[in-house]
């Protein structure tokens, strides 16, 4: 459990450091969140925050792929998962800054799922009913599908300031704490999990 925190620190410091930075750039550029009818907030808020947690996030893999104990388990489907996180903030930097069209979004989104997908990390069996999918095929669009369901149900969602993130934030503990249990039942002599290192990071 040691190690997944530490995981987990790099990631909150690197991203504690790089949210001044982000917002300063943010604010030099005018990417700031008008206030609407709906919002809670009375002033405009800077934009791009996504680009610190991703500078948190891809910095805790680095350091986890360095740590002896996870080494072994940091495989190209984590870089897989970098590398999808990293589309998605790019085109959200790209959406904060000029205020992209739903298609442009929709297309950027499914390239960052297919990427990920097509480097391996991809959707077996379903988690409800055990139901395994026939074919690479039919589990490449199936993982795509899930993808894309999850980060727009997190973007409908999103509505307050650190809403989302505050989602996302309990969605990975809990699933942290899954699958750790889960792996030390399943394999006793090692507790190492790339799942609960992504979840951590």
């Amino acid at each position: 459990m040691k190690v997944y925190l530490l995981v987990l620190l790099v990631a909150a410091a690197v991203t504690y450091v790089a949210v001044p930075i982000v917002r300063h750039l943010a604010l030099v550029s005018g990417a700031l969140t008008p206030v609407r009818a709906r919002d809670v907030h009375s002033t405009p808020i800077p934009r791009l925050g996504g680009v610190a947690m991703f500078a948190g996030f891809a910095t805790a893999m680095v350091v986890a792929s360095q740590v002896p104990y996870l080494s072994r388990v940091i495989d190209s489907s984590a870089w897989a998962v970098v590398l999808g996180a990293g589309l998605v903030c790019a085109l959200g930097v790209i959406d904060d800054l000029w205020e992209l069209d739903w298609m442009t979004k929709l297309v950027g989104q499914v390239l960052a799922a297919g990427v990920m997908a097509w480097q391996g990390v991809q959707l077996i069996t379903f988690p409800v009913g055990g139901l395994t999918l026939g074919s690479s095929r039919l589990s490449l669009f199936s993982t795509i599908i899930v993808v894309l369901a999850v980060i727009n149900a997190v973007n409908f969602v999103d509505g307050l300031d650190g809403l989302a993130a505050g989602i996302i934030g309990i969605g990975a503990s809990a699933f942290f704490l899954y699958i750790y249990v889960l792996t030390r039942h399943t394999s006793p002599e090692s507790y190492t999990s790339l799942a609960a290192t992504v979840m951590a990071a």
